[in-house]
């Protein structure tokens, strides 16, 4: 009987335990952001909110018995940034958890002993605060700069003295950075349908040179976004008797093959094209040695559009060297407002890499169908045949979301009535862009310019505006109009300004600022400039940066809001 009482007794008792719906931090906290921001903060505590997209996902709620995990959690970090006399306490009112912190006096290094040559990559300094972020940072600066310079087998010893009592942290580095070492020979296991020689392209150090990890890093990178292996394992080889009679290091590689065919697909929302989703096959390994056959469909509110393509990556030809092959044919539909374009396309392009410079040329065949009730807009079919040139460096250290880097590019086209085209002209398309970090800023900077020989039909103009290109206008709207819609442009400069403020890991404010000219006539620059400036947000999420602007014209215009996928850099 007396079991079933205390049962009975804290069943009632879970029953009616209080469920606590929020946590506030009050106190030594940063308002925006910093190292006591709520951010930093619920990540200390382990508390996750959901985040924005997944609207479907409740927020947490909490109990009465995880308030002392939080001040427990809450002690230890800020001991971890240097505040060991830190006072953590906590209340609950209603349903409401608050947790207070006062960071009181931090501590201080008294000594810091490491060799001169390191100095220069330390976050620590005698007399300054001490925490054990920096402390970590430093050794694993200093373990970089060694794999980076030829000392992949070197110790490093690192001690930090917390004395309590006389407050204060003495600091120890002790470095032995053992022989120095140089790539030797790489050995490759390959047992994939794989020509070694289009592996070894994909290697970006070179026998002889400097051992670095980054380089080293990069090549399994580069075989990886092949997109063909399974397993890759990719290491120096120390027991070799190259390394020990030489102070060269062998690369083994191991690589197994994988699965090539993949079924693919998206869905999406965005301002140019709003609802979109599409579906795709992709053979990353078609008949072997990379080459790649691709098919897929993608349908919006704007239009629709299909495609294949066939990809080989090495063509030989006995005068001109190794050559990449692309072959792309497809059809589309899509409604820009003004006027409503069937295209199909069939391109074909060459590509080839000299003097560290990406090269492509080609031929393209576009057939156009103009449906358009504005006659500025020259309703009609249109055969345009025409050679054009690419070349691009692209020196970013990720597509999708890049902090650091470069990328520029040059486009030429010309259409001319030779190759059966119906219209002629000479098109020229060039573009820059830089971006740079300085944590927790990121400043990105782009221009473009362009122009085209000749008129030709509104719908081979130049158009601006939008979440690209000038924030402050809506998607293809900047510029001359007839009537309500844009005709674009024959020449244009589109240049625009960003600085990204990471205020989490996966967080960013931006501020930016557009300006943009547009002509009628060839080659003339001298217009009015389109000016607009703007705000928005960045959230890394799985599939890529998701982006929000809001951008406001200096005269005329209403703002224009952005939202898509990727960085405008």
């Amino acid at each position: 009987m007396k079991k079933h009482l205390i049962f009975l007794f804290l069943f009632t008792f879970s029953l009616h335990a209080e469920v606590l719906t929020d946590v506030e931090f009050t106190g030594d906290v940063d308002f925006v952001t910093g190292e006591f921001d709520r951010s930093t903060l619920l990540k200390i505590c382990k508390i996750e909110y959901p985040a924005i997209y997944k609207i479907w996902k409740d927020a947490p709620t909490f109990k009465n018995s995880q308030v002392s995990g939080f001040v427990e959690n809450l002690e230890l970090y800020a001991q971890s940034m240097g505040y060991y006399k830190a006072k953590i306490s906590s209340k609950v009112e209603d349903k409401t958890i608050y947790l207070n912190i006062e960071k009181n006096t931090p501590i201080k290094i008294s000594s810091l002993n490491l060799d001169k040559e390191f100095h220069g990559l330390s976050l620590l300094e005698n007399g300054t605060h001490f925490k054990t972020t920096n402390f970590t940072k430093t050794k694993n600066k200093i373990r970089d700069y060694l794999s980076q310079n030829g000392y992949p087998k070197h110790r490093l010893n690192a001690k930090a003295y917390v004395d309590i009592d006389a407050y204060q942290v003495d600091v120890n580095f002790s470095v032995e950075k053992g022989e120095k070492y140089y790539f030797g020979s790489t050995e490759l296991n390959n047992s994939s349908q794989i020509d070694g020689i289009l592996i070894k392209e994909q290697i970006v150090y070179e026998e002889g040179e400097l051992f670095d990890i980054i380089k080293l890093e990069e090549s399994y990178d580069n075989i990886y976004r092949l997109g063909v292996f399974e397993k890759i394992k990719m290491e120096p080889d120390f027991n070799s008797s190259d390394s020990n009679s030489s102070l060269t290091l062998p690369i083994k590689v191991f690589l197994k093959q994988g699965e090539t065919k993949e079924f693919a697909s998206n869905i999406g929302y965005d301002t140019e094209d709003g609802a979109r989703g599409g579906v795709a096959y992709i053979d990353h390994n078609f008949f072997g040695n990379l080459r790649r056959f691709e098919v897929k469909a993608q349908l919006s509110e704007r239009g629709y559009e299909a495609k294949t393509s066939f990809f080989d990556p090495r063509l030989e030809t006995p005068i001109l060297g190794d050559f990449s092959f692309l072959n792309e044919l497809g059809y589309s539909k899509w409604d820009y407002d003004a006027y409503v374009e069937k295209l199909f396309v069939e391109r074909i392009t060459f590509g080839k890499k000299l003097f560290d410079l990406e090269h492509f040329f080609g031929f393209q065949l576009e057939h156009s169908e103009i449906e358009s009730g504005t006659p500025v807009f020259l309703s009609g079919n249109y055969l345009i045949n025409s050679l054009f040139y690419r070349l691009v460096i692209d020196k970013r250290d990720s597509i999708m979301d890049a902090k650091n880097g470069y990328y520029t590019s040059l486009y030429l086209e010309k259409s001319m009535k030779q190759l059966g085209s119906e219209i002629d002209y000479f098109k020229v398309l060039a573009e820059a862009r830089y971006i740079k970090s300085f944590n927790p800023w990121v400043f990105a900077a782009k221009v473009k310019v362009g122009t085209i020989s000749e008129e030709t039909p509104p719908f081979k103009h130049f158009f601006l505006g939008g979440a690209m290109s000038n924030r402050g206008y809506e998607y293809r709207d900047l510029g001359e109009h007839s009537g309500d819609y844009p005709i674009g442009g024959l020449s244009i400069i589109d240049a625009s300004f960003e600085s990204r403020y990471y205020i989490s890991e996966n967080f960013s404010l931006v501020g930016f600022v557009d300006s943009s000219k547009m002509s009628q006539d060839v080659n003339n620059f001298s217009g009015d400039w389109y000016n607009s400036f703007g705000v928005g947000l960045r959230y890394l999420s799985v599939i890529g940066p998701l982006r929000v602007d809001v951008g406001y014209p200096t005269k005329g215009n209403k703002p224009a809001l952005h939202l898509g996928i990727g960085q405008v850099f």
